[in-house]
């Protein structure tokens, strides 16, 4: 499968610029124009900068035992949400160098940051075998599969999962839109970015790993349970209950070790392995009990601030 790096940076080039003047117009509603124009024009030049240094100094951090270097940049040695951190901290700046809260240019930028996430993971698409998943005998459709043709007698068929991605994130943002009135939009809507990556990092087939362990699905995953810890704390935490949602976490994240055990086939029933769509469906169960979680912990936080 070839990769075509020019057609992958077009597409993130232009996810970027999109994501700016959305920005820009939604920025126009509550400062003055110039204001808006400085912050997007900011966050779209240090949104660039900072997730490319980023995407590549997590990758080096998560390879620091093989001593690898800063430079050059490859397609291949960068981590994804590393880049994600790069422009939160793009907006973050872009606001403090303007005169603005922080908190305030998050908030507005979340759905576009989301659509950046998007678009970046669509663009994977152009990058060879890096966003997909496990070998189909058999295709089915495209998004579901990506038919790999090596002549005109011979292809195979790969889980496109690229495009599971960026169609969570797709929804992160709807979401984010949903919520654009709440003070937590953006910590919302990171965590809806996050969740859905601890299912998907399972299904790709190139990930940054620490042995067995897959390091953007366990960051994930512990991002997601730190919201619900600071849920707990911002709502009244000499109660049980206002812990519920993070203790919910615990078996949790026990529950999917033991999925990825059972996918390594290092869980069996009796001799045999359990199938990979029962396996599967009880990860997503899982993850699906942390979203409830998240609702409940964010009722509770905001009950305890009224």
């Amino acid at each position: 499968m070839q990769v075509n790096l020019t057609a992958w940076l077009l597409m993130l080039g232009g996810g970027a610029v999109i994501s700016a003047v959305w920005f820009f117009l939604s920025c126009r509603r509550k400062f003055t124009a110039k204001k808006a124009a400085l912050l997007s024009l900011l966050t779209l030049f240090l949104g660039i900068v900072l997730a490319a240094a980023c995407a590549r100094l997590v990758w080096v951090l998560c390879r620091i035992n093989t001593r690898p270097s800063l430079f050059p940049l490859r397609y291949d040695e960068l981590s994804y949400y590393g880049g994600v951190a790069g422009v939160v901290l793009a907006v973050a700046l872009a606001a403090k160098i303007t005169g603005l809260g922080a908190r305030e240019a998050l908030n507005a930028f979340a759905p576009m940051g989301a659509l950046m996430a998007a678009v970046a993971r669509f663009g994977e698409g152009f990058l060879g075998f890096l966003g997909l998943g496990a070998y189909m005998e058999q295709g089915i459709f495209f998004p579901v599969t990506v038919e790999i043709v090596y002549d005109e007698y011979y292809s195979e068929f790969y889980l496109a999962v690229f495009m599971l991605e960026g169609l969570f994130a797709l929804v992160a943002m709807v979401l984010s839109i949903r919520h654009n009135a709440e003070k937590d939009r953006a910590l919302r809507t990171l965590f809806y970015l996050c969740l859905p990556q601890v299912f998907c990092e399972s299904l790709r087939m190139q990930s940054i790993n620490w042995l067995f362990v897959r390091v953007e699905q366990l960051g994930c995953f512990l991002f997601c349970e730190a919201v619900l810890v600071w849920y707990a704390f911002r709502a009244d935490r000499r109660f049980f209950r206002s812990w519920i949602p993070a203790l919910t976490g615990l078996p949790v994240c026990g529950l999917i070790i033991a999925c990825e055990f059972a996918l390594d086939g290092k869980i069996t029933i009796g001799n045999a392995t359990i199938p990979h769509w029962i396996t599967y469906a009880v990860m997503i169960a899982g993850l699906a009990l942390l979203a409830v979680m998240e609702h409940r912990g964010r009722a509770l936080r905001r009950h305890a601030s009224v």
